[in-house]
């Protein structure tokens, strides 16, 4: 499955571009009865067809199934995923391209280059292995490589939230540890309101003069600091399963006289799932298992990441408030969700 769908993608988003930007082929003289279609024809998955009173005047490309042509395309014909049937009597003028699958011909003919790629071919062996082993390898060690990578990151905004901003980040911690529910409401309604808020800014920005320059900014800088709230979402958490983790080992000094144990051990603990579905990935045969546990791994780190922002949003709201933002009289609000009390150390 994993194969079909890299091939898939491969064919249409790699092949058929540059196929497309061809010069199309001048054609006359079409026999009476037929259907001239003008342009391309693109599908993403299922199975098509072309049927023999057809004419595509264009290329045509299936990104994830299966293409049958009984009559005449004069383009490109690119496949992934699946089989390229050319019937009795169809025509395709341009290139034969087929990935992940293999083209089945029936008495047509293909004027163009015929490129297949499919891994039962005995003339695409090469390919087989490197889609096996080698592309596991390859495939495996780059995600053991990107998981490392993620950790070092968090663990240095980690350290540097230690030195220059440990009682807020102690806050976050303690509202998480208290008040889960509140953390995972907020985090919830972070999730659901990420995209509308994005297209609101972009509207609000579209629609006056003065803010169309400013889409340039914002675009990049809406997403970069949604990375960076769940980022820190992952340190509060990491925090938390490091510090729950020391207790019950009975290491209570460890949390005063080492304190970015509880940040590494956390963090281990979360990017462990990751590292193990990678190291699975090393062994071709174990893909699908890879599989099923990359797709845990990135569950929980999404539900970490979501709970740890809703801590956040919770403590920087609160912040907000306490330095003269709230007004007076002003009834309870996101500010008072688990924050009242909250430890500093």
């Amino acid at each position: 499955m994993r194969n079909t769908t890299r091939a898939a993608l491969l064919a249409a988003l790699f092949l058929a571009g540059p196929l497309a930007a061809q010069p199309r082929h001048d054609h006359t003289g079409l026999s009476d009865g037929r259907e001239l279609h003008q342009g391309d024809r693109v599908w993403f998955r299922g199975q098509h067809a072309v049927g023999a009173d057809e004419v595509i005047e264009g290329d045509v490309v299936v990104a994830s199934g299966s293409l049958v042509v009984r009559g005449e395309v004069h383009g490109d014909a690119v496949v992934g995923g699946g089989d390229l049937v050319v019937e009795r009597g169809a025509l395709i003028y341009g290139d034969a391209v087929v990935t992940g699958g293999k083209l089945v011909n029936r008495g047509g003919s293909v004027l163009g280059k015929v490129q297949e790629g499919s891994q039962q071919a005995k003339t695409t062996g090469a390919m087989h292995i490197r889609r096996g082993w080698l592309g596991s390898l390859q495939s495996g060690f780059s995600g053991i490589l990107q998981t490392i990578a993620l950790g070092i990151l968090l663990a240095g905004v980690g350290v540097a939230l230690t030195f220059y901003g440990r009682p807020h980040l102690n806050r976050a911690v303690d509202v998480l540890r208290r008040t889960p529910g509140n953390a995972v409401g907020i985090g919830a309604a972070a999730n659901v309101l990420a995209l509308p808020v994005f297209l609101a800014g972009l509207v609000l920005l579209t629609v006056t003069i003065i803010g169309i320059p400013l889409l340039l900014l914002f675009i990049p800088l809406f997403w970069a600091m949604l990375a960076a709230l769940a980022g820190l979402g992952l340190i509060v958490v990491a925090q938390v399963v490091g510090r729950r983790t020391a207790e019950q080992a009975g290491e209570f000094a460890s949390l005063q006289n080492e304190p970015f144990m509880p940040l590494f051990t956390g963090l281990a603990v979360l990017l462990a799932p990751r590292l193990v579905a990678h190291l699975l990935e090393l062994t071709p045969f174990l893909n699908v298992m890879a599989d099923l546990v990359g797709l845990l791994a990135s569950v929980l780190l999404w539900a970490a990441a979501s709970v740890g922002a809703g801590a956040v949003l919770i403590v920087a709201v609160s912040l907000w408030n306490e330095r003269g933002y709230r007004g007076e009289g002003r009834p309870m609000g996101m500010d008072d969700l688990g924050t009242s009390g909250a430890h500093v150390a």
